[in-house]
């Protein structure tokens, strides 16, 4: 045991007295960070948090390399802070404290299980090993991350960001796209990791989620990724549903350090109508032409491909006095309206600016108390909820019913940002019998597939 256990620190030390090495890389040479986070997917700190299996586990501080003692026997190890230090149980018994961390656990074998952590309904179970390290904005409490090969991630990514009865060929895009997101995300948010596990990053939901054939598409596609005319990863972003026209970069997405907004182009995540005869529907008029019907395309598959919500102009006016003083505090809403604040009796709503694929870039709500500017499609999406849920997408248009009791009605299409690869269209284009590589190019212009160079760390 103890020779597997200086293995394991071996491996470790290796990773952390480094040198820098350009190799091409296939999928499991590649270490991932993945922040892990609670079973509603809100929280990405904790003050305890409990293993199952500890028969089954190594758990050290990396600083002292102290072992925590486990038995045969034993069945669950407990950690929490204490006094900013880490404090383990093993079945209740109190076996180490005052650890400084970060505090790693490995498993003998399988996955390590996380005690009540849920996804997909089944126990979350986790390949690779886990990492506790205290929180950079809070020393009371610690993140979990999940240290894993970027091949063990993909196998927990692409079955859950993309139905697998979308084929091999959808699914071999999907892991490209994930591929590439994963080594070139469009932020890094958090100090302790480089990946959340939610839709804010990728969907990554552990082993006891792969599929034997989003496996096969991560083999074959093995370290492939996609890269621009300057050679260089793509931010492949993707999005469930386009609606029929995929949007431009800019017209959807703020400048991630200035907060610029519309942001600069990237020449590859640029509008792309699934149809060459597909105007451009910057408009309201051709905007309602094509989101009050239903062109073929390659995302009419999709039960979001076209979409209808509807408010009393009075559920309305409640809706937007709770969105829009929590949307105000991202910047994109002039004048701003403060939380116990109300926006007045709605006069009108309507489109200022729309993208190329119609998408709403700015909007304006003309109050009797003022005329507000709100700009940005999540933030239009966030503000404009039903029934506590988003908008699907900010393409839409607006219709205003004077009844006996008014009501505002939003017919749209598309459900997601709708930048770079569609899901659902992505899905259909491989039924088609279009190839992985064909569907990449559809939705990323003027890309090239390649294999990844990567930065390698080695021993000095």
């Amino acid at each position: 045991m103890k020779r597997k256990l200086n293995k394991y620190l071996a491996i470790i030390f290796i990773m952390l007295m480094t040198a820098f090495q350009c190799i091409y890389a296939k999928d499991s040479m590649v270490p991932v960070r993945v922040g892990i986070s609670d079973t509603s997917f809100k929280n990405y700190v904790f003050d305890n948090i409990e293993f199952n299996n500890a028969s089954q586990l190594y758990v050290l501080d990396s600083v002292t390399g102290y072992r925590t003692p486990i038995d045969e026997t034993d069945n669950a190890v407990s950690i929490l802070m204490e006094n900013s230090r880490f404090k383990i149980y093993v079945d209740g018994e109190l076996k180490a404290r005052n650890l400084e961390g970060p505090v790693l656990i490995y498993t003998k074998k399988g996955s390590i299980e996380i005690k009540g952590l849920k996804r997909k309904g089944k126990q979350a179970a986790y390949r690779g090993y886990i990492e506790l390290i205290r929180s950079s904005k809070d020393e009371t409490k610690f993140s979990v991350v999940n240290i894993i090969s970027l091949k063990d991630y993909l196998r927990g990514v692409v079955p859950n960001e993309m139905p697998v009865k979308f084929g091999l060929e959808a699914l071999k895009a999907q892991t490209v796209a994930a591929r590439n997101y994963a080594i070139a995300p469009r932020i890094k948010a958090y100090e302790e990791f480089d990946l959340c596990d939610s839709v804010a990053c990728q969907v990554y939901f552990g082993a006891n989620t792969e599929d034997e054939l989003s496996d096969k598409a991560i083999e074959e596609t093995d370290g492939m990724i996609a890269v621009d005319k300057e050679d260089k990863p793509i931010l492949a972003l993707y999005s469930s549903t386009a609606g029929g026209y995929t949007e431009s970069y800019s017209h959807a997405f703020s400048d991630p350090i200035t907060q610029k907004f519309p942001s600069d182009e990237v020449d590859y995540l640029v509008a792309v109508p699934d149809n060459e005869e597909f105007k451009t529907l910057e408009t309201d008029k051709k905007a309602e032409d094509f989101y009050m019907s239903r062109p073929e395309s390659f995302d009419d598959l999709s039960p979001y491909f076209r979409w209808d919500k509807e408010w009393t102009k009075t559920e309305l006016e409640n809706v937007l006095n709770k969105t829009m003083p929590v949307q105000s505090a991202t910047g994109f809403i002039s004048p701003m309206l403060n939380k116990g604040e109300s926006i007045g009796s709605i006069i009108s709503i309507r489109a200022l600016e729309r993208g190329i694929s119609g998408k709403i870039v700015k909007l304006e709500l003309k109050t009797d108390k003022n005329t507000y500017i709100i700009q940005k499609e999540l933030v239009i999406r966030r503000c404009f909820q039903k029934n506590g849920i988003s908008l699907p997408s900010a393409n839409f248009v607006i219709s205003y019913i004077n009844a006996k009791i008014p009501v505002y009605k939003f017919s749209g299409g598309g459900f997601g940002h709708g930048v770079g690869l569609s899901q659902w269209g992505a899905g259909k284009m491989a039924s088609l019998g279009f190839k992985f590589d064909e569907i990449l190019k559809h939705y990323y212009k003027g890309i090239t597939l390649k294999e990844y160079q990567y930065i390698k760390e080695e021993q000095k």
